[in-house]
């Protein structure tokens, strides 16, 4: 009788300890979960072996996870030189092996305690993680490898996109670069006029170039430099059928003399010729540029220009004249900054506006001027009002467009499709190859 009882308890604990072995085991349930992070992703194993200890270490099961998940595919990650963020778990006492190859050849095989993050190069990659446990009595033991695939893309070089580049005589050439680093701040150099890139978002740069009224007719380079990169772009200047006018001055009146006397051009030359070669490091401007102030054009820009009859000493008409009653309002046509605000003999009531990148705004013969030097305008703020101050026959606002020293026609900054804007719109097929490197 006590044989048959021992033999029952016996099989009683048995069959209980074969359900907890069972039941205990079935789901992983004793079985850790360490968690590993590649960059921002949380990597489930791809295989998994684990031995559990049952019933106080009287027995052990070992699981076996050959189909535990998938290669993990990140895809893209980011560009080179990119820095790998690997987060190992740290709450078990685990080894890990981690081995990274960039095609078929190792970048890094060993062991770790912490992941020391690695800068790569461009390529595609392969991660194998194995978290391990040596066995020890009375505790779990095994291992869980896990497996990703990752691409590092090459950063993009510098690219040069263009507007239009077969321009009239007035018209603006304009430049934009992408993908230029950080440390970075490109260069042009033409014949044209003045050249300078102002920042246009990250990793961006734009540049407007003038097309002068006076510049010959011909091809013409503009050689661009970003970094170790050079680019060239072949520039056509059209000719542009300027049309010619007689202007009837009163060569007695007072204001005339005044107003055309060599006190009054040396006043000029020492005060507006000085503001061609600044220029704000900074673009302002936004948008197309609007009108600023309403009237009819009394003289178009580049008009060939002969006083009371006289052909002998003909001048181009640098700016456009909009014939308006006194006391129009006068509008900054885009944001800028005022870099000039002062009565001259030969302009009247002058402003000057900085645009940015050397782009100014002039505003002549105003009967009075509603801004100060420094102050920041934005598009459409009151600036003045026409007049007809200075050397003058009449009321009416001159306003005048120069890049740098070169002046440029107003009457195309209204419209959309002009080069000014042109650049905005190009696409990679409009890019313009590299140079080869200087290194």
């Amino acid at each position: 009788m006590r044989k048959f009882f021992i033999i029952v308890l016996i099989a009683v604990f048995g069959f209980v300890g074969y359900g907890v072995y069972a039941y205990r085991t079935a789901d992983w349930g004793l079985a850790p979960d360490p968690r590993v992070r590649v960059m921002e992703t949380s990597l489930a194993p791809t295989e998994a072996v684990w031995t559990a200890p049952l019933l106080q270490g009287l027995l052990r099961k070992t699981l076996t996870r050959e189909d535990a998940g998938a290669e993990t595919a990140l895809g893209p990650v980011g560009q080179s030189p990119f820095t790998l963020s690997l987060t190992l778990p740290q709450d078990f006492d685990f080894e890990h092996r981690v081995r990274l190859l960039r095609y078929e050849d190792p970048v890094f095989d060993d062991r770790v305690s912490a992941w020391v993050p690695l800068a790569l190069e461009a390529g595609d990659y392969t991660l194998e993680i194995v978290c391990s446990a040596p066995e020890r009595d009375g505790e779990g033991y095994g291992s869980f490898r896990y497996r990703c695939s990752f691409t590092v893309e090459p950063k993009p070089e510098p690219t040069l996109l263009t507007g239009r580049l077969e321009l009239e005589q007035g018209d603006i050439v304009s430049l934009r670069l992408v993908h230029v680093p950080p440390e970075v701040t490109p260069r042009a150099e033409t014949e044209l006029g003045m050249a300078v890139f102002t920042p246009d978002g990250e990793g961006a740069w734009y540049t407007a170039i003038p097309v002068s009224n006076a510049q010959p007719p011909g091809r013409y380079e503009i050689s661009v430099q970003a970094g170790d990169r050079d680019f060239v772009v072949a520039v056509n200047v059209l000719p542009f059928a300027f049309v010619e006018q007689n202007l009837i001055v009163n060569t007695e009146s007072t204001v005339i003399t005044e107003a055309s006397s060599p006190a009054a051009y040396r006043e000029y030359r020492e005060k507006i010729p000085p503001l061609f070669e600044t220029y704000d490091a900074d673009r302002y401007w936004h948008g197309v540029f609007i009108t600023p102030a309403v009237g009819e054009i009394s003289t178009a820009f580049g008009t060939i220009r002969y006083t009371n009859g006289n052909r002998a000493r003909p001048r181009s008409h640098n700016g456009m004249d909009i014939a308006a009653p006194e006391g129009t309002s006068v509008f900054a046509p885009n944001a800028g900054r005022v870099v000039m605000a002062e009565r001259l003999l030969n302009t009247g009531n002058t402003i000057v506006i900085e645009h940015g990148g050397g782009l100014k705004s002039y505003y002549f013969h105003l009967s009075r001027i509603d801004a100060a030097p420094g102050d920041r305008v934005e598009k459409g703020a009151l600036i003045g009002a026409v007049g007809s101050t200075g050397y003058s026959t009449g009321p009416h606002l001159h306003y005048e467009m120069r890049i740098g020293n070169r002046p440029v026609n107003p009457a195309m900054f209204s419209d959309e499709n002009a080069g000014l804007y042109s650049a905005a719109s190009a696409t990679f097929a409009d890019a313009v190859p590299a140079l080869q490197d200087n290194t």
